[in-house]
């Protein structure tokens, strides 16, 4: 994430090695945390960034 500056789902998939189902909930948890913010799409088009990082 610090790399790109964002992440989706099957990228974290990916490089963490878990299912979708886990995947979701571990970024859930972090947005519930505050350490990183949704893209407020659904679906295909979502990414994460860290909180306080602008991507554009």
């Amino acid at each position: 994430m610090k790399e790109k500056g964002r992440i989706s789902n099957n990228e974290y998939q990916h490089l963490n090695n878990c299912s979708r189902n886990t995947a979701s909930n571990d970024l859930s948890e972090m947005v519930k945390k505050h350490l990183i913010i949704s893209s407020g799409q659904k679906g295909a088009g979502a990414f994460y960034t860290l909180n306080g990082i602008s991507v554009g």
